[in-house]
């Protein structure tokens, strides 16, 4: 049997047990077990504000390779995410609450957050909204036995905005009532926020669920926006205009740079490249049926497509062509130096399933401070943890440097020039 003991690496505990005398000394960060993992953009943003994830699964074997990458190159540059982590390829229903416990040296109550968003598909609108009746669907309900059998101080459920709806929202309904109450006697509180990424930074509309469940019932009812259209002021309290495709590609080296993983395209016939070239900024091709992007805006949704199909990127702003893996990470926000494991439809269905990291983060803060009394980083310092300084200018940066949690006023004075894509 391989015993375990502690060590420090780069001046973080990591929690292992030795010689059966077993002496747990946490870590100052609240830790984390991530299930549905996939390519690690909530794991991101949660790192990225202060969270620490320790355990994270997949049943995807490229997904797991992403993660065992991306943790080495963020080791490289002195960041410590998923240091330690226990990263498991396996199947949710075969985990067990003392499997991981074990694995991680916890007892039930003992962990800070569980967290995950069990494949969407069954519930998306993008994925014929099967719900209940589709395999995957079912894969909620095992995140919720592990709540039970975790009884993690806090979780968090993330999901596509379709499973509010559903069988007109009873399974949420469902959902819901059983997240209050995962196991006999564990209790959690609710709270559920329907986000759109590019409210908080991330050049992209993408409509997000996200159910926070809490073991004491503390003031948190809403995560206040960053960004908004200035042109009809649709949110008031924002500082910040939108991100667009332009602020999200800014300083990305042309396609098929070697330096940059994941960054080259599809070919395309002289008939597609003629179409994508007529074709205006945020139009949809009635082929493909996927948008040109249009720098002045935020992207378009970026998804994941059919099984069959395996995913497409939109159409370039610029050139006649469907953006690669790279420039859609781009659009959520994944690190440069992220890269995903894989080749054709492995990447790009990797990224379209994530969570952008950069509205994990935004997120994370607040559940920091209003679950466990933290603050750890600045909303700048989450954007540069994140390697996301491209998306805005220095005199925006100061200002999220400068902000309070929960103090929010527009700037309506910034220069809005778009900037260069290069």
């Amino acid at each position: 049997m391989l015993h375990r003991c502690f060590f420090k690496v780069m001046g973080l505990e990591v929690f292992l047990k030795n010689c059966g005398n077993l002496m747990i000394k946490k870590e100052k960060r609240p830790l984390v077990v991530s299930l549905f993992t996939g390519g690690g953009g909530l794991d991101l943003g949660l790192d990225a504000a202060g969270f620490h994830t320790v355990f994270a699964s997949d049943i995807d074997a490229h997904s797991c390779s992403t993660l065992k990458m991306g943790r080495e190159a963020a080791a490289a540059m002195g960041k410590p995410i998923l240091e330690g982590a226990h990263i498991e390829q396996s199947d949710v229903r075969d985990l067990s609450g003392k499997y991981i416990l074990d694995t991680i040296g916890l007892k039930p109550g003992e962990l800070g957050m569980l967290a995950g968003g069990p494949p969407c598909q069954a519930f998306s609108v993008f994925g014929r909204r099967k719900g209940k009746e589709d395999p995957r669907g079912m894969l909620a309900w095992e995140f919720i036995r592990l709540i039970g059998e975790l009884q993690p101080k806090c979780f968090l459920f993330e999901n596509v905005y379709g499973l509010l709806t559903i069988e007109k929202g009873r399974v949420f309904e469902e959902l819901c009532k059983e997240l209050r109450e995962p196991a006999s006697g564990i209790g959690y509180t609710i709270k559920v926020f329907r986000l759109n990424a590019a409210d908080f930074g991330v050049p992209q509309f993408r409509d997000r669920v996200f159910v926070l469940g809490m073991k004491d019932d503390v003031d948190f009812d809403q995560v206040n926006p960053l960004c908004g259209d200035f042109s009809g002021d649709l949110f008031g309290e924002c500082i910040l205009p939108y991100r667009t495709v332009a602020n999200g590609l800014h300083g990305l080296p042309p396609m098929g740079t070697s330096s940059i993983g994941n960054h080259t395209g599809r070919k395309h016939s002289q008939r597609i490249i003629d179409r994508y070239a007529s074709m205006a900024p945020g139009a949809r091709d009635k082929h493909t049926r996927i948008n040109k992007l249009d720098l002045k805006r935020p992207s378009f949704t970026i998804i994941v497509g059919s099984d069959a199909g395996g995913g497409k990127g939109h159409i370039h702003p610029l050139e006649p062509r469907e953006v690669t893996p790279r420039e859609s990470a781009r659009m959520q926000t994944f690190p440069d130096w992220w890269t995903f494991s894989g080749t054709g439809r492995h990447p790009i269905r990797q990224v379209g399933n994530a969570v952008p990291p950069l509205l994990s983060g935004v997120l994370a803060k607040h559940i920091l401070q209003k679950c466990f009394g933290r603050k750890d980083r600045s909303y700048r310092e989450i954007v540069e943890y994140l390697s996301a300084t491209h998306l805005f200018s220095e005199e925006e940066l100061s200002i999220l440097d400068r902000m309070e949690f929960g103090h929010f006023s527009k700037v309506s004075t910034l220069s809005q020039a778009q900037p260069s894509i290069v």
